[in-house]
């Protein structure tokens, strides 16, 4: 971007004699905080000049299409302070829209996500992309692989109705696993974004027939095995829940009891509790991915949920409000970045 102080000049151009980069990365623009803006511009005017080039007889927006789009709901405003760059390239112009959006609560990770690719497609590598944006290598691709999420669900990420790390476990998914989880995920069926992603997870694991998901035959001294693993760990749950019991006991007594009914030892019990609280933290995290994967394991696709090749405008996000009002049948699943 060899643009440099010699070939800027900064004039007032009419509003009307400038439009918006069509190759602008970001397309969504937030109708409340262009109003917040324009309320500043009448307030205390405009402060950045927005930054064009010459595009025939008008001017294409370089920099600032949201100030320029803030400066239409000022009454009265007829033009706007901006910057000329006279030798600005369409591959410079684009790098320096995304400088300037990059970041920006209102830049959809959508927007985001396709910005980069383009960049890849001007020849940049990731690295390179990276670097530019102070993101790291990382990152940078896995924005990009949210590109693999179908149209229906990129529009629900791209309107916030999906998060980002549960955006891209769904991308690694097939598309007909994309909307069984989407489906489940719009229905309320998690608890929280982790066992979402961890969901999408178990999914991704059981397509790869990894581990727990591999198809293999057991013997019958293997199954005689198995059997008495689960008896054991059966009585040790069972256990636990006793132990439980206990615990939820203690919690019910005041300081002032627990000092009388441990008078001397109460530290030594405070040490056991404390091991026990751990202990019981490490066991929530993996069976909350084991029963993802033993959701996961169990679940059959519709083959309303089958995704045949997309068409131009896809399905949408009616179809998935659609199938989530529906009782499931056998599908019913967690993980983040």
């Amino acid at each position: 971007m060899n643009v440099t102080e010699a070939n800027i000049q900064v004039i007032a151009i009419p509003l009307a004699d400038i439009e918006p980069n069509p190759d602008q990365p970001r397309k969504f623009f937030d109708e409340a905080k262009l109003e917040e803006l324009a309320a500043q511009f009448r307030s205390v005017g405009q402060l950045q000049p927005i930054v064009v080039r010459p595009a025939g007889d008008k001017f294409q927006i370089v920099m600032g299409e949201r100030r320029w789009r803030a400066m239409h709901l000022v009454e009265d405003a007829t033009t706007i302070e901006a910057k000329v760059v006279s030798s600005v390239d369409d591959e410079n112009a684009f790098i320096m829209g995304i400088s300037e959006n990059i970041g920006r609560a209102d830049m959809t990770l959508m927007e985001e996500a396709q910005a980069y690719a383009d960049l890849v497609g001007f020849g940049y590598a990731a690295e390179r992309i990276a670097e530019m944006f102070g993101k790291t290598t990382d990152y940078v691709r896995w924005r990009m692989d949210l590109l693999n999420l179908t149209t229906d669900i990129a529009e629900l990420v791209a309107e916030g109705k999906i998060k980002a790390d549960f955006a891209w476990y769904l991308s690694k998914l097939s598309p007909a696993n994309q909307k069984v989880a989407v489906t489940r995920y719009m229905k309320g069926d998690f608890k929280t974004e982790t066992d979402a992603s961890t969901f999408a997870q178990a999914l991704r694991m059981k397509e790869n027939q990894e581990g727990f998901f591999s198809e293999k035959e057991l013997s019958d001294k293997e199954k005689e095995e198995k059997s008495k693993e689960r008896k054991q760990a059966k009585s040790k749950v069972d256990q636990v829940e006793r132990a439980g019991a206990l615990i939820e006991e203690l919690a019910k007594l005041t300081p002032t009891e627990l000092a009388e009914l441990f008078e001397g030892e109460v530290g030594k019990h405070l040490e056991a509790v404390e091991r026990v609280r751990k202990a019981a933290a490490d066991a929530t995290k993996k069976l909350r991915k084991a029963k993802a994967m033993s959701e996961a394991k169990q679940l059959t696709v519709r083959p309303e949920l089958e995704v045949e090749p997309e068409s131009e405008e896809g399905p949408g996000e009616a179809e998935i409000a659609a199938v989530a009002a529906e009782e499931p049948s056998e599908v019913e699943l967690e993980a983040a970045a």
